[in-house]
């Protein structure tokens, strides 16, 4: 696994971020996902299989509707020791009846990857009365004693209706107050009335405060039996209730295996609708996954990250069409020739598809690497550049599998012979080795290595200094060399020495020409 600053320096973190997670609930699974990289070959295949086929789904939709499926889907853990509550089975049966939509749309696309279990038992056990809604309440129609109880409740309310109502009524015609009402309020200063409501047994005081009192209808003695077996049968309901609840929570438990599936598709399916929307809109492929290192091969391959920044500045993207050797590979090339942008897109998609996300190519066709090594160790406490990116590569060899190594100008921190050396050794040996190297260098001497695969960038067409203008600012001038430079690899023969283009672009770039004199000079 690459580490978090490398992943933010090769511009890998950039591109987690292009993955949305259209739920909370799959913003947890993404950061799941990215977590662990994938190290079996099937089951990579499996993925991307899916996230094609999620792919050609997206095709037959003229909206996409997937993400307002995700968006209601929240899964609901069940434990075996708790008992579940009424909020509880609210939840489940709202997520059981999202999953089962879910389900339904999977089915309808021909999404075959996918165990989706059948939740339809389940969620008929919690809707007893077949309205198929996302909701859940205690029917009657879950026990016929719970039936009975609340139809005898309902009779009591009805008949304490009645009586309050002819106890209101009673109330009335012995106040000769016909418009008398359960709750009324008197100002303290009808002292007659006050007095008057005082005297019968009918109305007691609710509140009062400085200006008024406020009267409410008392209980007779009639309805105060009626409440009585109202609260009995409260007491019995609850306690059937309960009984419900304890009986519906044991039958929930049988099935927490098919939860935890319906959980799992859930994540599976979500995982795989990121990638597959990834794709879509950042027009990536899915690779040929290779079961024995061949070549690393890419068609029209684009440093995301990179593309994306040239696009916010107006400015176009060149992209490439690349062959490495499954063994050791060079690239030699001018400053600013675009060497760092390559070897960091090789190193995005290589981890990249260590996650089974979809690659920003047209074609694509690599091995799966059990490590992926890149030098881009900075300076520590105790340890300058040079001496970080040695003991790094020095770690990094102790790495067990077949590994990729991605040296951009390795030994550049020390003096340059001392480095040319060093580079050219450190090439040498991982050219012996089974692990895949492509490194990038300034240096001859690694050019010469013969069994090696030599790759150099094409750069600047040769009539280009022409179209330079001494008037050209350094700005112009810039954005000139960059419209005119061919980042496309081009294959050498072993041992070619490499070509020499750092003193044409200082000229380029308006360097005066009583340096490149001096320069003449010391080449006599």
């Amino acid at each position: 696994m690459i580490k978090k600053a490398q992943r933010d320096m090769l511009g890998i973190t950039q591109i987690y971020e292009l993955i949305q997670p259209p739920s909370h609930f799959l913003a947890g699974i993404k950061r799941q996902q990215l977590g662990a990289a994938q190290k079996n070959l099937v089951k990579l295949s499996d993925s991307y299989q899916r996230v094609n086929a999620m792919l050609k789904a997206f095709k037959q939709d003229e909206y996409d509707f997937w993400p307002e499926y995700f968006d209601e889907i929240v899964p609901f853990e069940v434990s075996e020791k708790s008992q579940l509550s009424l909020p509880d089975f609210f939840e489940l049966k709202k997520y059981l009846f999202h999953y089962i939509e879910l389900r339904n749309y999977v089915i309808k696309h021909n999404l075959t990857g996918y165990p989706l279990p059948d939740a339809g038992a389940l969620f008929k056990l919690l809707d007893p009365e077949g309205n198929g809604l996302p909701v859940f309440r205690l029917s009657p129609l879950f026990s016929p004693r719970l039936a009975e109880i609340d139809k005898e409740r309902q009779a009591l309310n009805l008949k304490l209706k009645h009586e309050r109502h002819a106890y209101l009524q009673e109330a009335r015609k012995v106040l000769e107050m016909d418009n008398l009402k359960e709750t009324f309020c008197l100002s303290r200063s009808e002292h007659v009335l006050i007095h008057k409501l005082t005297q019968t047994p009918y109305f007691l005081r609710q509140s009062e405060n400085v200006a008024n009192i406020t009267y409410s209808l008392a209980d007779s003695e009639k309805s105060n039996e009626l409440k009585a077996q109202i609260a009995s049968q409260n007491e019995a309901l609850e306690a059937e209730e309960e009984r419900i609840l304890k009986e519906l929570s044991s039958k929930v438990k049988s099935e927490i295996p098919l939860l935890k599936a319906i959980t799992q598709d859930c994540a599976d399916i979500g995982w795989d609708y990121m990638l597959a929307a990834f794709a879509r809109d950042y027009d990536c492929c899915i690779p040929t996954l290779q079961n024995k290192p061949e070549k690393l091969s890419f068609k029209a391959a684009r440093n995301l990250p990179l593309q994306l920044a040239l696009a916010k500045e107006e400015r176009s993207y060149q992209s490439l069409d690349i062959s490495f050797e499954a063994g050791a590979n060079l690239i030699t090339g001018p400053n600013m020739g675009g060497k760092t942008s390559i070897l960091k897109c090789i190193a995005q998609m290589a981890e990249l598809l260590r996650h089974g996300i979809p690659l920003p190519a047209r074609e694509a066709s690599l091995p799966l690497y059990d490590f992926i090594y890149y030098n881009s160790e900075g300076e520590s406490d105790n340890l300058s550049s040079f001496g970080a990116e040695v003991v790094a590569l020095n770690k990094a060899l102790e790495n067990k599998g077949h590994g990729l190594y991605i040296l951009d100008e390795f030994a550049r921190g020390t003096n340059p012979s001392e480095g040319e050396l060093l580079a050219t050794a450190v090439i040498r040996h991982l050219a012996k080795t089974p692990h895949t190297l492509i490194a990038a260098t300034h240096y001859a001497k690694p050019a010469r290595i013969e069994e090696i695969a030599h790759f150099h960038i094409k750069g600047i067409a040769a009539d280009f200094d022409a179209r330079i203008s001494p008037d050209n600012s350094l700005e112009q001038r810039l954005k000139l060399l960059a419209s005119a430079m061919d980042y496309s690899l081009v294959k050498e023969d072993s041992g070619t020495q490499p070509p020499m283009d750092a003193i044409r672009i200082a000229k380029i770039l308006g360097l005066p020409e009583e340096i490149f004199s001096r320069i003449e000079s010391e080449i006599e």
